[in-house]
């Protein structure tokens, strides 16, 4: 069905950090290495730079932050800050504000709003994703044909090993979402074939997905995803606390990859 081209993950590490505001109203550094994780900030008062690294290798990612809380987020450039949040802006809160590095390095300039009566707890949620490159070393486009190409038999391999839910299930609509920059599939859950208990903050998540008859799924709205007939497999992976679409196979050929693959990163159930 979609096939999503920057599944790869960084680190399948989560980093939650946590800071006060401190006396000062300087720049407080913040250097983090992980691929997803929160920032919570305290009482804040001055300003943070969080800095986000991709890693060793220098291949630059894609980064994607939610931001609640009484401060200023801006995308540092050359010379330039970019606003990426804003309290009050108009922009749906669960809307993911996205934006590329340069080279492995991106930071932010979170800068706290001393005007509002009460201080409150900023929190910045931050999903980096690796950029592909080819066999030349070159970064290879983000553009609709890749992005919602069906997955191919080793690539669905892949994607269930990777995923934070696997599940079978039937498309009972799908919804545009604007607001979101998104489209969502509603898909009711016949079967949890895998997931992911652990959530960005380490701590265990209370919205049970074996339990849950109906989940929502991201996608982009380029995708065109339509309501279809018969049982898929929806694999997602979680991202800011919302499951985005990796690959969405019907349930037959899911079935037949299954039997076809010689080898798998892990054991694969349909």
């Amino acid at each position: 069905m979609f096939k999503n081209s920057f599944l790869s993950l960084i680190q399948k590490f989560m980093c939650p950090t946590r800071t006060d505001g401190g006396g000062g109203r300087g720049v407080r550094p913040v250097y983090l290495r992980c691929s997803r994780g929160t920032v919570s900030w305290r009482y804040p008062r001055g300003a943070l730079r969080v800095v986000l690294s991709g890693g060793s290798d220098g291949r630059s990612f894609r980064g994607c932050v939610k931001a609640s809380g009484p401060a200023r987020v801006y995308l540092e450039g050359k010379g330039t800050l970019r606003l990426v949040y804003a309290p009050g802006d108009g922009k749906h809160e669960a809307l993911h504000r996205c934006f590329h590095s340069r080279g492995q390095l991106a930071a932010l300039y979170v800068e706290a709003d001393e005007t509002t009566p009460t201080r409150g707890t900023v929190k910045l949620r931050y999903d980096l994703e690796l950029e592909h490159v080819d066999n030349e070393g070159k970064k290879i486009r983000r553009d609709e044909e890749t992005e919602c190409r069906p997955c191919t038999k080793e690539e669905l391999a892949e994607t269930y090993c990777k995923s934070d839910l696997v599940a079978r299930g039937t498309v009972s609509a799908v919804e545009k979402r604007p607001d979101l920059n998104a489209a969502e599939i509603i898909l009711r859950v016949t079967k949890t074939l895998r997931r992911v208990e652990e959530t960005e903050d380490n701590e265990i998540d209370s919205g049970d997905l074996h339990l849950q008859r109906e989940v929502r799924v991201r996608l982009p709205t380029a995708c065109d995803a339509r309501h279809g007939q018969g049982e898929f497999v929806i694999m997602a992976k979680k991202r800011l606390g919302d499951l985005t679409l990796a690959c969405a196979p019907r349930l037959e050929a899911w079935a037949e990859a299954v039997r076809e693959l010689q080898s798998a990163p892990c054991f694969l159930k349909s």
